[in-house]
């Protein structure tokens, strides 16, 4: 039997990156970047305003103080989106509204809150400066957050929507995308009802399907299908074909055991796939079984229960979407232990936990109780999984143990 990171290394060795294509960024959430991506223009590409108010020469309010003003002749007004070629000559300023580029010989922004207003006996403006600025303050210079060329994307970056507003803001209008892999969901088992069917004697309602769907589309799958079917070879062999016309990955729930209407193995067998490992010595969710397809499809083949399922697309799926994207592997999480985490030798165990930082900033990491693979309700408390290798039997409280986020793309977030 497969250890976790020798089953984790099977599937990595396997799956490439698909071509990459050009793609306007905005239309990219979700994928990854094929190649490095880098600026194409300074950001912010003029000087300009951070504030409304007044642009005017730092030298000469040098001197200003809420008890002795400095006045300033206004000779005009720069709006957002809009240049002056007109100078600010000594003793004067030009009325600017933020974002807007500094005319000429500006230096500095006073803010409108610290001015008072006034007109000369020409009915011209006159700015009343309380406050001494040096040169710079509240002015955003060009270049400032970055240059044209900076590097901005590695390859395999994730385009969420903070890499899409850079992009947008470098002048990025066409970047090379790792499109999101299409993925489906088969469940199988006689005893599931689908969401809204009534639910007779021995019969459960099918939480696994709808979970998946969700989980796969937000680690970066595009959920295509999904299927169900019933515990026999030849309907799982075939919904496992339909499936496979859509997708590159199809994952299954249930079927993978060794009881009577496991049937997955076997149908797999029939469509010509190939298993290249069916159980791993984990816990919850040692059935796990990982396939090849016919035409590059990929099959994982998860137990039943719905933690199994959890872990199985977490540990599993998730870092194989990563690998289909062009993106590395996750980095390790530690934290320090605040209780005793027991299990049995040889297993690499995955426990719902919560972490938080205590008074010193320290990471820690408490099981929660409700281990059981059936029980999903301790997951609306847990924000991690705790990890104990299969070489431990027992965590002691202190001890450092690997941790990882429920989910890929949030870290730690509160349950």
């Amino acid at each position: 039997m497969n250890t976790y990171p020798q089953a984790l290394e099977l599937i990595l060795r396997r799956l490439q990156p698909a071509p990459g294509e050009r793609r306007d960024p905005a239309d990219s959430l979700g994928a990854g970047t094929a190649a490095a991506v880098a600026s194409r223009l300074d950001v912010p590409d003029f000087d300009n305003a951070a504030m409304d108010g007044i642009a005017a020469r730092a030298a000469d309010i040098a001197a200003a103080t809420e008890d002795a003003p400095v006045s300033l002749k206004v000779t005009g007004m720069v709006p957002a989106g809009h240049k002056t070629d007109s100078r600010v000559a000594p003793g004067q300023a030009m009325e600017i509204m933020t974002g807007a580029p500094m005319p000429p010989g500006a230096d500095t922004v006073i803010p409108v809150e610290r001015l008072d207003w006034n007109r000369d006996a020409d009915g011209k403006p006159i700015a009343r400066v309380r406050l001494a600025a040096e040169a710079g303050r509240n002015v955003r210079r060009a270049g400032e957050d970055f240059r044209r060329d900076d590097p901005l994307l590695a390859v395999g970056a994730d385009l969420g929507p903070e890499a899409i507003m850079n992009l947008a803001a470098a002048g990025v209008d066409e970047v090379l995308v790792i499109p999101p892999p299409a993925v489906a969901v088969l469940t199988t088992g006689n005893e599931l009802t689908a969401a809204g069917a009534p639910t007779g004697t021995g019969q459960i309602r099918d939480s696994n399907g709808p979970y998946l769907a969700a989980g796969l589309a937000s680690m970066g799958g595009k959920l295509e299908t999904r299927h169900s079917a019933g515990d026999t070879p030849e309907a799982l062999a075939a919904a496992i074909s339909e499936a496979a016309q859509d997708a590159q990955i199809v994952v299954t729930t249930g079927g993978v055991s060794a009881g009577k209407f496991d049937c997955v193995p076997a149908a797999v067998t029939a469509v010509g796939g190939e298993i290249i490992f069916h159980k791993v010595a984990i816990r919850p969710g040692k059935p796990i079984l990982f396939a090849a397809l016919p035409n590059g499809r990929w099959l994982f083949g998860l137990p039943g229960n719905p933690v199994a399922v959890a872990v199985g697309l977490r540990f599993f799926v998730a870092p194989a979407l990563r690998a289909l994207r062009g993106m590395a592997p996750e980095r390790p999480v530690h934290a320090v232990s605040t209780g005793e985490i027991r299990k049995r030798a040889g297993l690499r165990f995955f426990g719902k936990a919560v972490a938080t930082a205590s008074a010193t900033g320290q990471l820690e990491v408490e099981l929660l109780p409700g281990q059981e693979s059936f029980r999903v309700r301790p997951l609306l408390s847990a924000n991690c999984w705790a990890i104990v290798r299969e070489d431990q039997e027992t965590v002691a409280p202190g001890d450092v143990i690997e941790i990882a986020p429920l989910h890929p793309t949030r870290f730690l977030q509160a349950g």
